[in-house]
């Protein structure tokens, strides 16, 4: 029997890192970190994506685009020739595939697992949720985890985020800086309204692939539930991906949080499931709510009743025009197309 492959997507800061390394921790799977495939370079290529290379300066676009994230994450600027994966490995194993890009994500993401003989591949981007039919459709039999998560939680995340560690600063000159450029990135990109509509666009994708593809492709993951009782969910996820291993909850580490440094374990904490009743302004949960509407209910969160006037929550309001057109062009390289990565989005929420 072929094992799936397994994809993490959902909104940014919902715990995908954490499902990641829920995942690898059972010695079986290996997730490949974000590539951002589907929804940059793949849609850069357009058609040419799922056809032969037959340009030579193609072919060395397609590998220095995954090589370069064998040295650094998406967006950090990293170089081809810095990172550990071999070219010719690269380029050898993407011809085995049929030798398009799509055979090169592929060749990628089994060169990732290789490194520490997981039988299971995977690959981890948050907005890939937009593009869970292309996903199907390249892979038939790819399990596809989606993570759910209080949007007020994900937009007190997004507006707090910062790197805490994880990165070797003094073995890597430059590095700090290609992350002071993506914190400033993200926080020409927030606005709670922005990323409430982004919530609720993921979801709506997600719902919409479910009703395609069927439970056996798609699973919703609540990330208060994981975090709350990570053996059972945990279990029922290995399960679901066809993994036999008892869930070693303790063991799971902190890779990517907003509130707590990098460590190699203290993954799951039930205090991120409230902390943004703290940390957020009325205003910010009232427009948040006033977004998503019924569909914080609906994927099963509590609407707080708040006092006070509207005219703040207004303004706030009003402030998200121009932060949406700042938000536009601080993510222009990281679209492929940046009018179809707003079109995307926005066909989500009609």
């Amino acid at each position: 029997m072929r094992l799936s492959p397994v994809f993490i997507c959902g909104p940014s800061r919902s715990g995908t890192s954490l499902m990641q390394a829920s995942l690898e921790l059972t010695g079986s799977v290996s997730i490949a970190g974000e590539t951002h495939y589907f929804d940059n370079l793949r849609v850069e290529l357009g058609g040419a994506a799922a056809k032969a290379i037959v340009s030579e300066d193609l072919r060395l676009k397609v590998e220095d685009y995954f090589l370069s994230l064998t040295h650094r994450p998406f967006g950090h600027n990293g170089s081809p020739a810095m990172g550990w994966m071999n070219r010719q490995s690269l380029r050898n194993k993407a011809t085995e595939y049929g030798d398009t890009p799509d055979a090169y994500f592929r060749a990628f993401c089994e060169l990732w697992a290789a490194r520490t003989g997981a039988s299971i591949w995977g690959e981890k981007t948050p907005r890939h949720v937009f593009r869970i039919k292309e996903i199907v459709e390249c892979f038939p039999n790819a399990k596809i985890l989606f993570m759910l998560r209080d949007p007020r939680a994900v937009v007190a995340s997004y507006r707090d985020w910062k790197n805490h560690g994880g990165f070797d600063f003094e073995k890597d000159p430059g590095h700090r800086e290609a992350l002071a450029e993506e914190e400033l990135r993200a926080s020409k990109s927030y606005h709670p309204l922005i990323v409430a509509l982004l919530w609720r666009a993921a979801l709506r994708s997600v719902k919409t692939a479910l009703r395609a593809f069927g439970g056996d492709r798609i699973r919703l993951v609540h990330y208060e539930r994981l975090c709350e009782q990570p053996d059972i969910e945990l279990k029922l996820i290995y399960d679901w991906i066809k993994v036999d291993a008892i869930p070693d909850t303790a063991s799971v580490p902190v890779r990517n949080s907003s509130y707590d440094r990098f460590s190699s374990k203290g993954g799951f904490q039930t205090s991120a499931s409230t902390r943004w009743q703290a940390t957020l302004s009325v205003h910010e949960i009232r427009l948040v709510q006033f977004i998503v509407g019924s569909e914080l209910a609906d994927s099963g969160y509590a609407r707080l009743k708040l006092e006070g006037d509207w005219i703040r929550t207004l303004l706030l309001l009003c402030s998200s025009v121009p932060a949406a057109i700042g938000a536009t062009r601080a993510n222009a390289g990281r679209s492929g197309n940046l009018t179809l990565y707003i079109l995307r989005r926005l066909s989500a929420l009609l």
